[in-house]
């Protein structure tokens, strides 16, 4: 599990005053990446080519303007071909987002889907944790 901190912006508020679900999906794709260089990027491995298969948010509580965010995220599943991320999201210690999205593996040239090599199973594997979500 690995943390990001996120500190939300006066323009990502809707006109409720809280802030907008389309912001809280720009959120976990930012973690997402960062998440995914960590990962691999700073192990020395090339950067993968993952394709977004799904993606899902089940918004638990508000998230306001100005009060830091913790987005904690996680490897929850490996298959042949593709992986799950899950992101749990935090505002004043109260967990207000539940998300997960579904990255395939595949191949350059193609663009199908291709297995997960070997060498970067190892990684994911490291960070796996299929009870954290």
């Amino acid at each position: 599990m690995k943390s990001f901190p996120l500190k939300p912006r006066f323009s990502e508020t809707d006109a409720i005053g809280h802030i907008n679900n389309t912001s809280i999906a720009v959120w976990f794709e930012t973690a997402r990446l960062e998440f995914l260089t960590d990962v691999f990027i700073e192990k020395g491995d090339e950067q993968p080519n993952w394709f977004m298969a799904s993606q899902t948010i089940d918004y638990l509580g508000e998230n306001f303007f100005g009060i830091e965010v913790r987005m904690d995220l996680s490897v929850i599943h490996i298959g042949n071909t593709s992986f799950k991320v899950g992101c749990k999201m935090y505002q004043n210690d109260k967990q207000t987002v539940r998300a997960s999205a579904v990255l395939v593996h595949v191949d350059r040239a193609s663009k199908k889907p291709t297995p997960i090599p070997p060498q970067m199973r190892a990684v994911l594997e490291a960070e796996l944790d299929s009870n954290w979500l």
